[in-house]
């Protein structure tokens, strides 16, 4: 069955859709000139769409519409679209696969609203300050109680924070200080969670050891993202440097991507809810502690090791 191409009238109009589709085996498209008949599936240049959800809105008869996931009739629409393709490539490896569906449905349903993505990005931030609240005051509750919750409050968190981005493209709201204040908050709350641990942590042992931890996790972090942030800056805004969010983490194997993929965001939020459910964050804190400052040593000698 062919699909039908409308065009406008015109013969350059006619050939350069020739053109286009030249290549393509033939009997599956037909062209038809002027308006599209009515029932037609319309869809926009200025869009780009998700193609299995297209082809579900297609077959059920609904609005093209709904399989939108960029515009690029808005400031900046085109010059973003590449970096949100290759965001679609590499985003949250394991919350795809459950948080993904709520948060896409949760941006379906406020995209009529006048709810903005910054009120989701706020939302997530102060469920990750209560998650840390959380786990100081596991003491005064019981704990599977207080495992629960942490771990409730971290993934419904995550859900939102996955929700922002997408209903900032389904409304064309992307700006820079919704970008600045999601990575704002994300950085916050990775803080504070952690110092949360170290906190409860020495509370519960009695042991400065974990206060020391917590500094040295937070040294080591802030030391890993300003060095990827200073060489992507000398660089002309290009790194040469692997990141931890990237294409890379998709296509490649090898035991580097996967020592990258360790400090994926995505991965991490998973670590942190799995870990509070069983009430060892603890664990996490440990390893991100080890983790940063050892990413950021081998990245310096990586990087004297070819410029230097």
């Amino acid at each position: 069955m062919g699909i039908p191409l409308s065009s406008m009238p015109g013969p350059t109009s006619n050939r350069q859709l020739h053109d286009l589709i030249a290549d393509w085996p033939e009997g599956r498209f037909s062209f038809a000139p002027g308006p599209p008949p009515e029932g037609a599936a319309i869809l926009r240049t200025d869009r780009l769409y998700d193609p299995g959800r297209l082809r579900r809105a297609v077959r059920q008869g609904r609005d093209p519409e709904t399989a939108a996931i960029w515009r690029l009739d808005q400031p900046r629409g085109l010059a973003g679209a590449e970096a949100e393709l290759v965001r679609r490539r590499s985003y949250q490896p394991i919350g795809r696969y459950w948080a993904l569906g709520p948060a896409r449905l949760l941006a379906r349903l406020l995209q009529p609203t006048r709810v903005r993505p910054n009120a989701l990005t706020l939302a997530s931030g102060l469920l990750m300050f209560a998650a840390s609240a959380a786990v100081v005051f596991t003491p005064l509750v019981p704990g599977l109680v207080a495992h629960w919750v942490t771990a409730t409050a971290l993934a419904l968190a995550l859900v939102l924070d996955t929700a922002d981005g997408h209903l900032a493209r389904l409304q064309g709201t992307v700006t820079e200080f919704g970008r600045w204040l999601d990575i704002l908050l994300d950085e916050l709350g990775d803080m504070v969670l952690h110092s949360a641990i170290a906190w409860a942590a020495f509370a519960r042992s009695h042991s400065p050891a974990w206060l020391l931890l917590g500094m040295v996790y937070a040294m080591g972090k802030y030391l890993f993202t300003i060095s990827n942030a200073s060489w992507k800056d000398a660089q002309g805004g290009h790194s040469r440097e692997p990141q931890p969010v990237g294409p890379s983490v998709v296509v490649e194997s090898g035991p580097k991507v996967w020592l990258r993929l360790i400090g994926h965001a995505d991965v991490r939020w998973h670590v942190w809810i799995v870990l509070a459910s069983l009430g060892r964050l603890d664990l996490a804190l440990g390893a991100y502690a080890a983790y940063y400052p050892a990413r950021t040593l081998a990245g310096a000698i990586r990087k004297a090791a070819r410029h230097g």
